[in-house]
Order: structure tokens, then C-alpha cells, then sequence
């Protein structure tokens, strides 16, 4: 019997923590689905990138810049015609396998013209630059005309940072247009012959070389229901301009720069410099003197391209992300891991000396859970997955709170029930009785106590057993709690002694309840041979009622009703007695 009581016990226990991990899931999974931990997720991103090892220079890029100094010397922005042309055919000179003109190129800008229109006509693997989506601005007619256009367009996360990067997008006619990074990048391996096959009809899964490259989702690695239009993907930045082989626009002009300097490389022409052309917040963009260091669109562009040519090429990692299932089920295990972590402390912390921070002991353990997860997610990046940790810590955080607040539950139910019947204790009569007592001063309410004893209870148990006492008070108490209103409350007071606390209860009704009392024990009809009242157990019962005064106490009514009960067994027993206050008389019933 006692076996099965522990066994029962143990099942509840691991009930209430599987509910904790279920529960704490749902919440998480919710919370993550609704956006709550997008924001912090892509913080781990940005920090991931920041601190990872850096990566040598793309040996096939190659970056001509026009910053401010540039654009002193050439005299004039935009460039005419005229020195554009004159650039282009210099880089064109050294026979670049691609070049990008990054710069927007809608009208003509005299003189030149007709020299710009020529070099633009003639250079079968130059890519110019349109605005799409949005306020579009049109790329160069002749390019447009040869199909050698690219997007400029970026796609900004909600907090305004680039951490994705677009590849394509489907038009409005229904042709798929490639963003500039892609179409200088495609074009550079398509003279590697290297294949681009789709894994299927319909599906955003491409093998692009040695790398199969999967378009982001909406709720993908630590994003939530972003705009997942068009084929996008993780930027997998390879760094910042230092990170990328550059030659000034002055230098090109001037032949400042190595004779194949170009040749068989991706040359990128563009901007980098805020004062003409739009920057963006990027994952190493720090706050500087109240501002924040910003990268220019060439630059992001640039690591796109050699993010897609390295990964085709070298097997450079794409970043992944885990689906949807495996990161419920990853929240899932590291839910389980707090309530594991706070179960073990729990059980074990009674053991421990009481002058130890048991406490803390607690804290450092789901502190080193919260320092291993973001240890797990870098790790992971490194090898090229995002994962959240964000969720999981809060679920771990989350489910190890939840068991802590059901065990300090239950260890005030411990200090305030009592073990044998699972009723109010002593303790638990006391503070209610207070409380009630300050709240029935204030408005004027009555009070009625009423006080239980069992008769003849020591013989009863002299003659049957301690444990058959124990299942005689189980039953009465049982039957007092089926006899009183929701709201009333029945406590052990003593040994085999009942406390029934009436709120808001008149002196009719009090002895109303005493006499349903008795009545009910009575009917239970349990065997008493010794008692010198009847051949069953019966109750003795005191009741005292009051209108609670300034000039009184609860100790006055517990008095009263402790007279009554005093007065009830004088009076032979199996009957009720009523002591009023502050009139002070009684009456039996």
C-alpha cells in the first residue's frame, strides 16, 4: 500500500513536470512564431558574424571605389559621359570576366554620349545597375535592351539592418529579374561551366555547383512572418572593405594599378561614400560619436557576389537554418533541461547545509545553461547553420521558473495543510482567521466559529489502532467539508479537533451548519464500542458568533466557541452549544 502511494506520488511529480516542458514549449513556439524574440535573435546573427575568424580577400573580386577625394579630382557629380567611358575602358582593357557598373545610369550626361553608348554597346559581360522595387529608377537603355541589368534593390530587416540578400525576384511580366550580385555572379560561372539545377519543379532548393542553396522562409532561423518575396538568403558577409582587394577611381585613370590588375576577375565599380548614394546598417555597423558606421551598397553587393561564387566554387557554407519541427524540438530539449536543472535542486537542496547560498547554487547552474547555449549557437554558425538560441533560453529560463513556483506552491501547502486529512492546519486557521478578521471590521460582518471535537476519541483508538484513527478522522473530515459552502473553511485544529470558520454567517445559520455536522458523522455509522454516548463516532460541537469590535479579538471568539464546546461535552456529548458575544450567553441545541 505504502508502495503505491510512493509510486503515485512519483507519477504527479513527473506529470507536473512534463506539463511544465509541454507547456513552456507551446509558449515559446508561440512567442517566437508571433515575432517576441526576432529582434534579439538577429543581435546573436550580428554578433556571430562580428566575431567570427576573419576570412581572406576574395581573390576574385576586385573593387574600384569612388569616394569623396575621387570625386574632387574628377571636378563633377555625377560623371559626365565622357570619364565614365574613359573608366570603363580602362578596366575593360585589362579583360575582366565580369564588370559591374554599380552606379545609376538612367540619362545621358554630356558630353560623351555617344563614347559611353559605344562602350556600353560593346562590352558583352558588363552589368548595370536598376532600381526595381518601390521608387525604381531605370538602368541604362542599352543595357536593358542586351539583358545585362542587375537589382540594386536590399531587403532590410524590421530594425532597418541588411542581413539578407536578394537574389531575384519574379517581375510584374512574370520574367525572373537576378540582382546585381547574382547576375555578375552567375555570369562568372557560367564560364566555369558550372551547373544550376533546381531540385524539382516548383521548389526554392537550387544546386548551384558544389552548394545546394535553399531561398529563405518567413519564419526560417530566427526570423517571424518577415516578407519572404523574392529568392532570398542569409548574407554570409565575407567582411567589410578591408576584407575585399580595392583601387581608387583615381588610380584606374591614372594607370596607377598592375597591368592585370582585372584580368579574369569580377570588377566592380561604385560609390562608397555617403555623400552621394545611400548607405545601410549592417551586422558591423557600431555606434560612433552618436552615429552609426554604415556600408555602402557596392560593398553589400560585393559580398553577396562572393558569397555566391564561393559557395559554387569552394563549397563555402551557405548559411542554414534548422526547420520548423527541429526547432520546436529544440526548444523543446532545452525546456526539459531547466525543469531538469530546477527538479534536481529542488530534490537535493534539503540536504544542503542552510548557511549555504543554496540560491545561488540554482543561479550559477542556469547561468552556465544560458552561457553553453550561445557557445552551442557560434559554434554552429561557424559551420555554417544559424540556430536560435534566443527561445530555447527563454524557454529553459521559463520552465525552471514555472517549477520553482509550483514547488514554493507547494511548500506553502506543506506549512499551511494538514498531511492526514488535507485539510487547513493550525497555521493556515490562524492567518485566515486574521485576515477575515480585519476584513469583517471594516465592514461590519458577522463571524461564527465553530469548534469540533470527536468524542471519545483516545479510547477509540486505544481500542481499534492508530491507523484506523487515522482513517476515522480521514472519513470526518471529509464529511465537515461536504457539510460547509465553498467559501467557508474547515480546518484541523488539534488532535481530533475540527475548526469550521463562517464567514459573513448569522447565528441561525451557524447552528444550522453544527447540527448538519453532527448529523453527518452520525451517519457515517463508524463502529465505536467504547463510547459512552452512542455505538458510532459522534461530534461534539461549540459554536460562537460575534459582529467583530474595535474593543475585541479572535482570540475572543475562539475563547467563546472553545466555552461552548467546553460547555456541549459537560452536557453529555453528541450535541451543539451556541455562545454568543458580546452578550455572553449560551444555549443548547
Amino acid at each position: 500500500m505504502c508502495t503505491s502511494s510512493r509510486v503515485q506520488d512519483r507519477l504527479r511529480q513527473w506529470r507536473a513536470q512534463l506539463g511544465v516542458v509541454v507547456g513552456t514549449t507551446g509558449i515559446v513556439v508561440a512567442a517566437t512564431t508571433g515575432g517576441l524574440f526576432q529582434m534579439l535573435e538577429a543581435a546573436m546573427l550580428d554578433w556571430y558574424i562580428q566575431h567570427r575568424p576573419l576570412e581572406a580577400p576574395d581573390p576574385r573580386l576586385v573593387l574600384i571605389t569612388i569616394d569623396d577625394d575621387d570625386v574632387r579630382r574628377a571636378g563633377e557629380w555625377p560623371l559626365s559621359d565622357e570619364q565614365l567611358a574613359v573608366l570603363l575602358e580602362q578596366v575593360r582593357s585589362q579583360q575582366p570576366r565580369v564588370l559591374g557598373l554599380h552606379l545609376y545610369r538612367e540619362v545621358p550626361i554630356p558630353p560623351g554620349s555617344d563614347r559611353l553608348s559605344a562602350v556600353l554597346a560593346t562590352t558583352p559581360n558588363l552589368i548595370g545597375l536598376e532600381k526595381y522595387i518601390g521608387q525604381s529608377v531605370p538602368p541604362p537603355p542599352i543595357l536593358q535592351q542586351l539583358n545585362q541589368v542587375g537589382l540594386a534593390d536590399m531587403v532590410m530587416d524590421p530594425d532597418g539592418v541588411i542581413r539578407r540578400g536578394l537574389v531575384s525576384v519574379r517581375g510584374n511580366d512574370g520574367r525572373i529579374r537576378n540582382s546585381f550580385a547574382a547576375a555578375l555572379a552567375l555570369m562568372y560561372l557560367q564560364a566555369e561551366d558550372v551547373p544550376i539545377e533546381p531540385q524539382g519543379s516548383g521548389s526554392s532548393r537550387v544546386q548551384l555547383g558544389k552548394t545546394l542553396i535553399e531561398s529563405l522562409r518567413q519564419n526560417d532561423g530566427g526570423y517571424a512572418q518577415i516578407d519572404d518575396g523574392g529568392y532570398q538568403v542569409i548574407l554570409n558577409y565575407r567582411g567589410t572593405q578591408e576584407n575585399f582587394e580595392t583601387v581608387s577611381m583615381t588610380e584606374v585613370l591614372a594607370g596607377e594599378v598592375p597591368d592585370d590588375l582585372f584580368r579574369d576577375r569580377i570588377a566592380m565599380i561604385g560609390l562608397v561614400t555617403p555623400t552621394y548614394q545611400e548607405h545601410y546598417n549592417t551586422p558591423y555597423s557600431n555606434r560612433v560619436r552618436d552615429r552609426y558606421t554604415q556600408m555602402s551598397g557596392l560593398l553589400i553587393h560585393a559580398n553577396l557576389t562572393s558569397q555566391l561564387v564561393s559557395a559554387a566554387l569552394d563549397g563555402r557554407s551557405m548559411i542554414r537554418f534548422p526547420s520548423p519541427v527541429l526547432e520546436w524540438i529544440w526548444v523543446f530539449g532545452w525546456a526539459s533541461a531547466g525543469t531538469l536543472i530546477s527538479w534536481y535542486w529542488w530534490q537535493t537542496s534539503q540536504f544542503r547545509n542552510h548557511k549555504s547560498p543554496a540560491w545561488g547554487l540554482l543561479s550559477v547552474y542556469l547561468g552556465t545553461l544560458c552561457l553553453i547555449l550561445p557557445v552551442i549557437g557560434y559554434v554552429a554558425f561557424i559551420k555554417g547553420c544559424w540556430v536560435p538560441v534566443i527561445s530555447p533560453i527563454s524557454a529553459a529560463l521559463m520552465a525552471s521558473f514555472l517549477v520553482s513556483l509550483h514547488n514554493v506552491h507547494r511548500l506553502q501547502k506543506l506549512a499551511t495543510c494538514d498531511g492526514l486529512t488535507q485539510l487547513g492546519n493550525r497555521r493556515y486557521f490562524d492567518l485566515y482567521l486574521e485576515r477575515l478578521w480585519s476584513s469583517s471590521l471594516r465592514r461590519q460582518q458577522p463571524i461564527s466559529l465553530i469548534l469540533c471535537d470527536v468524542d471519545y476519541f483516545k479510547p477509540y483508538n486505544d481500542t481499534y489502532g492508530h491507523r484506523q484513527g487515522d482513517d476515522c478522522l480521514q472519513q470526518i473530515a471529509q464529511a465537515l467539508s461536504l457539510s460547509v459552502r465553498s467559501g467557508d473553511v474547515v480546518a484541523r485544529y488539534g488532535g481530533e479537533e475540527f475548526a469550521i470558520i463562517l464567514p459573513d454567517t448569522s447565528v441561525t445559520d451557524a447552528m444550522m451548519v453544527a447540527r448538519r455536522l453532527n448529523d453527518r458523522v452520525r451517519h457515517l455509522q463508524l463502529g465505536h464500542k467504547t463510547s459512552d454516548v452512542a455505538p458510532y463516532v459522534t461530534l461534539s460541537c461549540g459554536v460562537a458568533h460575534l459582529i467583530p469590535q474595535w474593543s475585541n479579538s479572535p482570540r475572543e471568539l475562539i475563547e467563546a466557541a472553545d466555552y461552548a464546546l467546553y460547555e456541549a461535552k459537560e452536557k453529555g456529548r453528541n450535541t451543539c452549544v451556541l455562545r454568543q458575544l458580546p452578550e455572553q450567553t449560551s444555549s443548547e441545541y
